[in-house]
């Protein structure tokens, strides 16, 4: 990566304050996401700071829809954040990306225990994704998806509308629902 790009890059995660996205819009606005650039926010995503790891995620997340491709190892690395303890920003953004990702059979199964838990948890975005997530690994992963379908039948029971509505898109997009 250009020494500018970097020192970019650096300015915007460092400048996102954890609310305020115009840092990480202006830096997206000004780049495409080649695969130094994606290597860098995934080295980001990994980093203990969970503000890098939130303003990363981010990144990651607006550069997927453009089509920015990941790694198996990439997308490991990013999967990984679910299970460890991160806070809620970046899980949002990983699970946001789940239908882009590549679940590897290595972490299928502590991946899944991982979303069942946060799909019983309080915050109600992470709650509906986290289902969705484990849609997507049973998806790839067909020996996963009893799990998966116990776990979208609890949250149809879920007393929050987004995550029923979520659900309910689920439904539709996977015929094996």
């Amino acid at each position: 990566m250009t020494a500018p790009r970097t020192d970019a890059l650096s300015q915007a995660l460092f400048d996102f304050d954890g609310k305020s996205t115009g840092p990480l819009e202006r830096f997206a606005a000004a780049h495409s996401a080649d695969a130094d650039l994606v290597a860098e926010l995934c080295d980001f995503a990994a980093s203990n700071d969970r503000n890098l790891q939130a303003a990363a995620t981010w990144l990651l997340k607006r550069f997927g829809v453009t089509g920015a491709q990941l790694s198996p190892s990439q997308c490991e690395t990013l999967l990984s954040l679910l299970t460890q303890e991160t806070s809620w920003l970046p899980r949002i953004h990983v699970l946001q990306m789940m239908d882009t990702l590549i679940v590897p059979s290595s972490l299928a199964a502590p991946l899944l225990d991982a979303l069942a838990a946060q799909a019983a948890g309080a915050n109600t975005f992470i709650r509906a994704w986290s289902v969705h997530g484990a849609v997507v690994l049973a998806d790839q992963h067909p020996a996963y998806r009893d799990s998966a379908l116990d776990l979208l039948a609890a949250a149809e029971q879920d007393e929050a509308a987004s995550v029923r509505a979520r659900i309910r898109r689920l439904r539709k997009a996977y015929d094996w629902l």
